[in-house]
């Protein structure tokens, strides 16, 4: 920083050695100053954090802050402001001294929330204002037990166009506590019922209002998550939705909704497929902040990749019915082509499966047929295998009936085959009770080494589902009739 600026940086902070800077300025180098005011340099934010000859930073001073509308003013003029990260991040390199406990020192917290310095930015400015104790923030009548002041949060957001939800509460005689308890059904009844009178309805801004803590209606109290799913539904009746952003806004210490849900086992509510299909990327944006440590019953991993699949299916099914099935091409050509992501393949939707009976028809009028290599091709994110992606959505009897068709083989190889989570295909139809389908006399005739070999893959929990010792005989007996020979099939009509 030249010594012009300097001097006008110590003025403006009004420096205890302001008279040295202004000397330097002035008289030790005449010609530095008329080239600077030639320039028509101006003063930014870097030059007020910088050191002045004792290493402090300017701004650390009792007459900054008594100037800090005035600097403000002037870091807007120069296209600068101040940000969250100023106040928070250390105002020297090694040391842990912020702007924010600068402002503690001089006694002039206040003075950082003011409509000059944070005009148009009320969502950053609170961030700031909850990184101040609960005691500092709850001094005064109109704070409201530790939220912004009514006053400047009205004044902040009639800047962006923006009404203060206190204030659209207040016309339906409401207030944040009713938000807040509304978490049975007679209350949330009740909280409607006032706001459709009133002409209003629950906004997300209501559902996002904090209390003196950084909590929101979706907070730690057991039962605090009942009105989830119905709240998600409201809002998005009204064309509204929570954005990533809305589950990771932390204020305070407090911890963020999608820690609360973690907190509360609902996380399973907060990736409900119906409430991500056609923004997959911000469910796995999502996603990638749930801690390990988070990732239990109701929704671990494998969960919110079946949640994800789904979510998936949904996203594409309209794409997909809006594609005439005139052939099996039609059922593996990529939805999303144009893009970069993994590809996504009709036959690996659960919309395919749940009308495949009809599809199937279409494509015996086209004289063409699906086979097991279609169904081993890879789909969406999860990369499943159609088969997997089949058996899955409860549909392997469909599977069944396109390896007879064409007299394949569904081998040991398809059975044991993993998804992205280390689940054979035979774990995946244990799990949705489709081993009956599996252990068949039929499918193992001559083959019944086999047999044994998938059927000590079954834990002790599924193996109720079949009454294997029964089939085992039946087996036996027809192999002894038929005396077939060759690799294990499922044999054809």
């Amino acid at each position: 920083m030249n010594s012009l600026k300097q001097a006008i940086i110590a003025s403006l902070c009004e420096h205890p050695n302001v008279e040295k800077y202004r000397q330097r300025a002035f008289v030790e180098n005449p010609r530095q100053m008329v080239e600077s005011l030639a320039q028509g340099q101006s003063l930014t934010k870097a030059d007020f954090f910088a050191p002045d000859d004792e290493g402090k930073p300017f701004i650390d001073s009792a007459g900054a802050w008594k100037n800090l509308n005035k600097i403000a003013e002037i870091l807007q003029l120069s296209g600068d402001k101040f940000t969250y990260e100023d106040f928070t991040n250390p105002m020297v390199a090694g040391t842990s001294r912020t702007l924010l406990d600068s402002a503690r020192a001089n006694y002039s917290v206040l003075k950082i929330f003011t409509l000059d310095v944070w005009k148009g930015r009320f969502d950053e400015m609170e961030k700031l204002w909850y990184k101040l104790p609960t005691f500092e923030r709850s001094r005064g009548a109109t704070t409201l037990g530790g939220v912004v002041p009514l006053e400047l949060k009205r004044q902040m957001l009639a800047a962006e166009g923006r009404t203060a939800p206190e204030d659209r509460l207040a016309s339906a005689k409401l207030t944040l506590i009713d938000i807040r308890g509304a978490t049975t059904d007679y209350a949330f009844n009740e909280l409607n019922n006032k706001l459709r009178q009133a002409g209003d309805y629950l906004r997300k801004e209501y559902v996002l209002m904090t209390d003196g803590s950084g909590d929101t209606m979706f907070d730690g109290r057991p039962g605090s998550w009942n009105k989830y799913e119905t709240v998600i539904k409201t809002l998005q009746a009204h064309g509204e939705r929570l954005e990533v952003k809305d589950y990771l806004r932390q204020l305070s210490t407090t911890p963020s909704m999608l820690a609360r849900a973690a907190e509360q086992k609902a996380l399973n509510k907060v990736f409900a497929p119906v409430q991500w299909a056609d923004r997959l990327p911000d469910m796995l944006t999502l996603w990638s902040s749930v801690l390990d440590a988070w990732k239990t019953s109701p929704m671990t991993t494998q969960d919110f990749d079946n949640a994800y699949a789904e979510a998936e299916g949904m996203t594409y099914a309209k794409s997909f019915k809006a594609r005439n099935v005139n052939g099996k091409a039609d059922l593996l050509t990529p939805l999303n082509a144009d893009l970069n992501d993994k590809p996504v393949l009709p036959l690996g939707l659960k919309v395919v499966w749940d009308n495949f009976d009809t599809i199937q028809a279409q494509l015996s009028k086209k004289g063409e047929s699906l086979t097991l290599a279609d169904l081993r091709a890879t789909s969406g994110q999860m990369e499943d295998t159609c088969l997997v992606s089949a058996a899955k959505f409860g549909c392997f009897d469909k599977v069944i009936d396109i390896a007879k068709r064409n007299g394949e083989a569904i081998t040991m190889g398809d059975f044991l085959s993993k998804d992205d989570h280390g689940n054979t295909l035979i774990s995946i139809l244990a799990e949705k009770k489709q081993l009956s389908q599996v252990f068949t006399v039929e499918a193992w005739v001559g083959h019944i080494a086999d047999m044994r070999e998938l059927w000590s893959h079954v834990t002790a929990a599924n193996r109720k589902q079949v009454d294997y010792a029964q089939v085992e005989t039946g087996v036996k007996q027809a192999t002894l009739k038929q005396k077939k020979p060759g690799n294990f099939k499922i044999p054809p009509r």
